[in-house]
């Protein structure tokens, strides 16, 4: 299927198209959004739920309590498009913490009027301007992270001490790289088993080199294409691969 483009303006109730069915085994689908190209008026606000815009106006920035509307407004516009529902029907809740029970990823709550239609996992990472967001068929997680300005050396100690060790002997600016690659790759892993990154991230190691499917911590992980400035990982629950099918375009950054 061809990528979906981002409108530059999204009209109150604008949804992917129904129907569209939710990825099978390997499966995973990819929406990019620029943040920047997104205008969210006061009707598409209705889309979202209490808890959500009382969130937003909780940020003390105005680029920031953007950055947040524009990312889960389309989110509840991308998972309608597979539900079958209006976005601002969804019912959005929390899982559990596999771990320590505690309140953790965002889910499809079970609802009536969803008809023929399954319920996807999905998972939403932002960074910067950009808005990532991944469904399929079974667990799914993704992160996005924006390259650092400044050192990020210090990071390299919440990582796997294999991962911390690999590091440690490249170049500065390749070291950077690494880390913030090593970091997206294991943010998706726990966004994808449910844990969350609460419990740190470094239980397990998720490698530096190219990822195409790596087998890690119960997931298999790959790099995604992103942005220039970006870098971004999809982790998918099982072993095998992961195939991702691009339906809205990584957008160019200037």
């Amino acid at each position: 299927m061809s990528p979906v483009h981002p409108r530059s303006t999204v009209q109150p109730g604008n949804t992917a198209p129904h129907g569209r069915t939710v990825p099978a085994g390997d499966a995973v689908d990819v929406w990019w959004f620029d943040t920047r190209t997104v205008t969210v008026g006061p009707a598409d606000l209705a889309d979202l739920d209490h808890g959500e815009r009382k969130r937003a106006e909780a940020f003390l920035f105005p680029a920031d309590r953007r950055r947040y509307r524009v990312a889960h407004l389309m989110l509840r516009r991308v998972l309608a498009g597979y539900t079958g529902t209006t976005p601002a029907s969804l019912p959005l809740g929390r899982g559990r913490c596999p771990r320590c029970g505690a309140a953790g990823k965002p889910v499809l709550l079970p609802a009536s009027g969803r008809g023929a239609h399954t319920a996807p996992s999905f998972s939403l990472a932002h960074s910067g301007d950009m808005v990532l967001i991944a469904v399929a068929g079974r667990p799914v997680g993704v992160d996005v992270e924006a390259d650092a300005a400044g050192c990020v050396c210090s990071l390299a100690l919440a990582l796997h001490p294999a991962d911390a060790a690999r590091v440690a002997g490249l170049g500065e600016r390749e070291r950077h790289e690494a880390i913030i690659t090593c970091w997206a790759r294991a943010e998706a892993v726990l966004k994808a088993t449910g844990q969350g990154i609460g419990h740190g991230l470094g239980g397990f190691a998720v490698g530096t080199g190219q990822a195409t499917g790596l087998s890690v911590n119960g997931c298999t992980v790959r790099g995604l294409a992103a942005p220039p400035g970006y870098r971004a990982a999809v982790a998918l629950a099982g072993t095998g691969s992961v195939t991702a099918h691009l339906r809205a375009e990584a957008p160019a950054t200037s």
